[in-house]
């Protein structure tokens, strides 16, 4: 009796080499943490950049607004800007300070603020309104003594 031959069945299939499997999904994902990290820093110098330039730009219209009555107001707000320069430091260039007189309130102490904001991002992605510039008016009652 000879023996009859068995048909062959395929043996276990070898798994398939997983080398580099990961590499293009680890580009991705460091692409994505760099991209978070430099949104996370350009917003948070934004705000930092915004809040200092309007604190003393407040402090400036404080310091027009609580001038004694008797003294000369060209002098008081110069002063006053000539200040809010120093403390701004290196980024006063950019920042436009500007007392403006409003014939409907005599009593108040308007003091115009403009500046670009800070942005890291390329120009075509920093007109949006997360990175905006501040442009505003600081208004501030003077007090009678």
């Amino acid at each position: 009796m000879t023996p009859t031959a068995l048909p062959s069945r395929p043996g276990p299939a070898r798994p398939r080499p997983e080398r580099g499997a990961g590499l293009i999904s680890t580009v991705f994902g460091v692409a994505f943490l760099m991209a978070m990290l430099g949104v996370t820093i350009n917003v948070a110098l934004g705000l930092w950049e915004r809040s200092t330039v309007d604190a003393v730009a407040y402090d400036a219209a404080m310091r027009a607004a609580t001038a004694p009555a008797g003294a000369d107001r060209a002098a008081v707000r110069a002063e006053a800007i000539t200040r809010a320069r120093e403390l701004l430091g290196r980024h006063s260039g950019d920042v436009q300070l500007d007392f403006v007189d409003d014939p409907a309130a005599p009593d108040d102490v308007v003091l115009r603020v403009q500046s670009p904001g800070v942005s890291l991002l390329p120009r075509f992605l920093a007109s949006g309104p997360i990175v905006a510039g501040l442009d505003r008016r600081i208004v501030v009652r003077r007090e009678a003594r």
